[in-house]
């Protein structure tokens, strides 16, 4: 037991786990087939026990044992939470609206997923990781999730990263072949989900840079090129045009820590290289299959849904309103909700009513005003509830607010924004804001800016245990001198 409680064993396993993360993010594991099976994927109880081993070996011995204090008063709150949430959430009468439905076996996965990121922040502080493990794990899991990507689709084998199914052309068809579009080219490798690994990239991206910043060496050239490919490959918006935002962070910050701070010493041939890789990338966008997940809506269809009569025609008004057929005749039945679809298409404008994202801003909201008061405000209404209605909404922290209300964003997603804003004061504070700290902070705080435009971000693991990591160095770096000066 000694033995497996030796750090530099819990650091090199906890360093390997999060290394292979990408690989356990494989589509085949997120079939309908294996999640009836199992209620979710298996990777999410690899993950689990191996959080699990790590936490009991690190926080339950005797080096340690006065954190249990502080986990505990945590433990507490959570604890209290949760059944405050499970006794709100599985009270609502759903009569009105019957596939609304609760779940406390989906429930309670739900809220061991959002915790398992909030163990690895304390993982993390406690494994005291220093600025080049940080470097050497990114460079690493950029090379295995771009280099996913593109292998498999230089051997055009890669899944689509829209409908479902495998692109029908490989990278080198852009160029040379314009009868495909950007929906049966754009490709996301094995992944379960383009917008997921999209959000990654806004990890691993600036990194890598940084890195050319600090040293240049092949292999970092290499990944860094290979990270910049995979993310115009993947084709969403948020990869295809996010890399351009985090370059011009990357040339604005290398310029100014060099001339105005002047703690950096600026080199032509560093700044040279970013320029080549930023003009590379610009090249290749000309090509690139940049998805438009907006519907064509045109003024005729504006002007014939006009024309009918919201009461009598009022499917056949929906059917001209931008609306999928899905969402009135499935998700939120017209019959069962006419009064909510004749001010749909009566008083929402084209620009908040057209789309799959609307519509489901539309119900959900409508869901709130039903259901909502002090209660469900504060516990949220229920994870289960929205996904078996299949209406997860995609803006995170505002789909938060429904599912696990304002306790359980403070409680599962606060820590992150905490932490960051702690590690901002303590740099200030000590004036010892470096390059590096501003550019480690910027991987935490991205990748919860784009969540709300982009969606399932923040609560997926292959995301947040990173994030959690990155939250875990910020705090021990914040408060590593009182760390060693009390060891």
């Amino acid at each position: 037991m000694q033995k497996l409680q030796d750090e530099k064993l819990l650091r090199k396993i906890f360093f390997i786990f999060l290394m292979v993360q990408p690989v356990l993010d494989c589509y085949l594991l997120y079939t309908d087939e294996i999640i009836n099976i199992f209620h979710f994927s298996p990777t999410t109880i690899i993950r689990m026990l191996i959080i699990a081993f790590l936490f009991v070996l690190i926080f339950f011995n005797k080096k340690n044992f006065k954190n249990l204090k502080i986990i505990g008063i945590y433990g507490g709150f959570i604890i209290a939470y949760i059944l405050a949430h499970h006794f709100i959430s599985s009270g609502i009468d759903n009569s009105g609206y019957k596939t609304f439905s609760y779940s406390i076996v989906t429930e309670l996965l739900y809220m061991v997923r959002m915790l398992l990121p909030i163990a690895v922040i304390m993982i993390t502080y406690k494994l005291k990781p220093t600025k080049e493990d940080i470097i050497k794990l990114f460079l690493i899991v950029s090379a295995i999730t771009s280099g996913i990507i593109i292998v498999l689709n230089f051997l055009n084998v890669a899944c689509a990263s829209y409908g479902g199914g495998f692109i029908k052309a490989s990278f080198f068809e852009w160029f040379f072949n314009k009868e495909y579009t950007p929906y049966d080219l754009a490709s996301k490798g094995w992944f379960n989900s383009a917008n997921q690994i999209s959000g990654l990239m806004f990890i691993l991206f600036p990194i890598c840079l940084y890195s050319l910043c600090e040293k240049i060496t092949k292999s970092r050239i290499i990944i860094t090129i290979m990270v910049l490919l995979s993310m115009i490959m993947l084709g969403t918006r948020v990869a295809s045009y996010g890399w351009i935002l985090i370059m011009g962070m990357m040339i604005v910050l290398y310029l100014f820590y060099s001339f105005i701070f002047k703690t950096n010493k600026f080199e032509w041939k560093k700044f040279g290289l970013i320029l080549l890789i930023l003009a590379l990338g610009l090249v290749l966008m000309i090509k690139a299959p940049i998805v438009n997940t907006g519907t064509n809506y045109s003024d005729e269809d504006e002007k014939k849904m006009k024309s009918l009569k919201s009461g009598k025609d009022l499917e056949e008004k929906l059917k001209y309103s931008g609306t999928h057929p899905s969402y009135y005749k499935e998700i939120y039945p017209y019959k069962d909700h006419k009064e909510f679809w004749i001010y749909v298409v009566e008083k929402v404008s084209p620009e908040k009513r057209v789309g799959n994202r609307n519509s489901q801003n539309l119900i959900t909201n409508d869901i709130g005003k039903t259901y909502e008061n002090v209660s469900t405000s504060l516990f949220g209404l229920g994870y289960s509830r929205f996904i078996n209605a299949y209406l997860y909404l995609e803006k995170d922290f505002v789909v938060h607010y429904y599912t696990i209300g304002i306790f359980g964003i403070i409680l599962l997603l606060c820590p992150y924004i905490l932490i960051a804003g702690y590690f901002m004061f303590q740099k200030i504070k000590k004036k010892k804001f470096i390059l590096f700290d501003i550019i480690i902070l910027a991987t935490l705080i991205l990748p919860l800016c784009i969540s709300y435009f982009s969606g399932h971000i923040i609560d997926e693991l292959i995301i947040s245990l990173y994030l959690g990591f990155i939250a875990g160095y910020l705090l021990y770096d914040s408060r590593k001198e009182i760390e060693n000066g009390q060891s």
